[in-house]
């Protein structure tokens, strides 16, 4: 009897591990991000999440770091990039309505690269648009 309950109990163990673990593609990954052409420090350690066709990849640490999403469809879009402090610039683009940007997939990898609006932390009070690149695998 003992040794039934201890065989059900590692059972029932292994299946709440198991509905516990991420699926693979949640898990940390890492991204190349440029700003205005110049690589801002290391690699940059992501997740990235898929709802439906958008796909949001962030940083693992705030800040320094980024969020960006993008719609997968009839057309690859990016939606919103949100950059914090990484290459001394802090800034945002939203489609339609703030800077530009463009992002490009292929099995695995994800680009986005544009303009965001923003500033600089060295003249925080003075208005600046920025380009960015943003390469991972997800």
């Amino acid at each position: 009897m003992k040794r039934r309950f201890l065989v059900a109990a590692a059972v029932l163990a292994a299946a709440v591990a198991g509905c516990s673990s991420p699926p693979a593609a949640l898990g940390n990954h890492d991204a190349k991000v440029m700003i205005n052409g110049k690589a801002t420090n290391a690699l940059q350690p992501v997740t990235c999440n898929q709802t439906g066709q958008a796909w949001t990849i962030k940083t693992v640490d705030k800040d320094p770091g980024f969020t960006a999403t993008i719609q997968l469809g009839d057309e690859v879009k990016a939606q919103t990039v949100e950059i914090r402090n990484l290459g001394n610039f802090t800034g945002t683009y939203w489609d339609d309505n703030l800077g530009k940007a463009q992002a490009r997939v292929s099995p695995g990898k994800f680009s986005i690269s544009g303009e965001a609006q923003g500033a600089f932390a060295d003249k925080p009070n003075q208005s600046a648009t920025a380009t960015f690149d943003i390469t991972t695998t997800c």
